[in-house]
């Protein structure tokens, strides 16, 4: 069964705008003229001024190529993308008043008639909503806006790992993971060329990529694969495919993959020699192009350390039923929007797809850890979500 072209989400995305901007249009229009009655200037100025507004709309979906980088980049889309993101607050906002509106006209059927001082209370706290709203207008724009220009500030994460079936040579073996680059608009060769470098400073024995290399096109895997054709680890750099990576020619993109160096497992498994002792290293394609049967089979030759590339964490009860030692994913960008981190539980959209959002999870003696990438889709922002390059050590559990 084929992916769902990428262009359908294009027109998605187009479609969800539109409706956002026709309900940011509305909410202002309607407070206009509330505090300016209804004016010709108004019923005038305000739709054209929506209008231009959302003219990068266009070199979205018609020629994203056009503002992809330079000053149009920087200081076009990305503010536009900041006025997006306060557009879809507003419009949640102005959803979730309306229902409370029913809400409260189905309870007054029922009620007695109010009071006046009442009714003067009721003015009041909608006037202080109204005060709240701005303000939570301005944060969420104020916001957006430094989430997109400080989105790169990526981090690194330090994490060691305990595997039961990890031959004794290898105990410290460093093991260096980026994941999700997206390379695209948001991503250009020169935001490449720094996690390269920054990747090459950790000195990893090993280096992992499961998957995302591009947004959509096939044309964005040849300044990828320019970036990180400077990669450097003693024991190699392996890769398997992602979804976006099916959104294009998957077999084009392993190709160029392949000719820059990268070893692309697609359903393949490598025995890897180190230090005199054996590390098994497999990959499967992404989703339904995945075959665990295949890799399991292949994986369970020799009793040594097992590890999985496989770009959705989604499938970790596969790699538990194979007898993976290690699970290593990427696909949720850490939530990309992280709204609260309570106790270890992030609250974000991504949970509603996900129970894997980031970082390391076990079951039964396999454990796998997802990481947050450095890309992003959709809109350019990270909210307490910043890029992650990890570099793990493994151990043996004792």
């Amino acid at each position: 069964m084929p992916y769902i072209p990428f262009r359908f989400f294009k027109w998605l995305f187009v479609t969800l705008a539109v409706g956002v901007q026709f309900l940011m249009y509305s909410v202002t229009k309607r407070e206009l003229n509330r505090i300016y009655g209804k004016t010709k200037k108004t019923g005038l100025y305000l739709p054209v001024l929506f209008m231009l507004m959302n003219i990068p709309l266009l070199p979205i979906h018609f020629d994203p190529g056009a503002f992809e980088e330079g000053f149009a980049r920087d200081y076009v889309m990305m503010p536009f993308y900041a006025y997006e993101t306060l557009s879809v607050v507003v419009a949640l906002v102005a959803i979730l008043t309306g229902l409370l509106k029913l809400l409260s006209k189905a309870i007054k059927r029922f009620a007695v008639k109010p009071r006046e001082a009442d009714i003067k209370t009721s003015e009041s706290r909608r006037a202080f909503i109204r005060t709240g709203a701005i303000g939570l207008g301005a944060y969420t724009f104020a916001g957006s806006l430094h989430s997109i220009y400080t989105r790169e500030d990526y981090r690194i994460d330090r994490v060691k790992l305990y595997l039961n079936d990890l031959p004794p040579q290898l105990e410290g073996l460093t093991i260096s993971m980026i994941s999700d680059i997206h390379s695209g608009m948001y991503m250009l060769e020169d935001d490449m060329l720094k996690y390269t470098e920054a990747v090459n400073n950790l000195g990893a024995d090993l280096i992992v990529m499961p998957g995302d290399f591009i947004t959509s096109q096939n044309s964005e895997i040849l300044p990828l694969t320019k970036a990180f054709s400077g990669l450097k680890s003693k024991y190699g750099i392996y890769t398997c495919l992602g979804n976006h990576d099916f959104f294009a020619n998957p077999n084009y993109i392993t190709g160029k993959l392949r000719d820059s160096g990268f070893k692309v497992l697609r359903n393949e498994t490598e025995e890897l020699e180190i230090n005199g002792a054996k590390l098994i290293l497999s990959g499967v394609d992404d989703g339904r192009h995945a075959n665990f049967k295949k890799v399991a089979f292949e994986a369970a030759s020799l009793n040594t350390a097992r590890i999985l590339l496989c770009h959705k964490p989604y499938f970790f009860e596969s790699a538990v039923a194979g007898k993976f030692d290690l699970m290593l994913s990427g696909h949720t960008h850490g939530g990309q929007i992280v709204l609260m981190n309570l106790f270890g539980m992030k609250l974000t959209p991504a949970a509603l797809a996900s129970q894997y959002i980031s970082g390391s999870y076990k079951m039964a003696n396999s454990l796998m850890y997802v990481s947050r990438g450095v890309g992003t889709v959709g809109l350019p922002i990270r909210v307490n979500c910043p890029p992650e390059i990890t570099l793990f050590t493994l151990g043996k559990t004792v």
